[in-house]
């Protein structure tokens, strides 16, 4: 089987473009395929989306529903507190940024960081920190988003 190595390779097998550096290509049926596991990137993906700059876009939303392995009206209820149908929307903006309220997406990118976050006391004492962090994209000017 023929490999050869891709220095900067974007994968969208989790809905959403992902750069990966220095990617392990193997030849199958005459295609390249990234020689990847999955679940590490979806692991890393899942992380970087809490501190990501822009907004979040539906098929984010659609891949954190589904890495917390929920249905709609699961995630609806017990994470963003809004209705089944509006989760279903916001997913339906496919790679556009949603348009749910920025609370409601600093809430979700917490629960985020609350459910991958190790829990030692240093990550829990760094835990404000990464809250005013999230906090600030959405002051910032460039966000396109209101101050809180």
């Amino acid at each position: 089987m023929k490999s050869k190595k891709v220095k900067n390779f974007i994968y969208e097998g989790l809905g959403f473009p992902i750069k990966l550096h220095d990617v392990q290509m193997v030849k199958f049926d005459n295609e390249w395929h990234p020689k990847i596991d999955v679940r590490k990137v979806a692991d890393k993906a899942i992380k970087d989306l809490v501190l990501q700059k822009e907004r979040l876009t539906g098929n984010q939303i659609k891949f954190i529903r589904s890495y917390f392995s929920m249905s709609l009206r699961e995630f609806a209820a017990k994470v963003v507190h809004e209705s089944h149908t509006a989760v279903s929307k916001w997913e339906k903006s496919g790679n556009k940024a949603t348009k749910m309220d920025q609370n409601i997406e600093v809430v979700l990118r917490l629960y985020i960081h609350e459910q991958v976050g190790l829990k030692t006391n240093e990550q829990e004492s760094r835990f404000y920190k990464k809250y005013q962090a999230i906090k600030q994209i959405f002051e910032s000017p460039s966000s396109g988003a209101r101050a809180a």
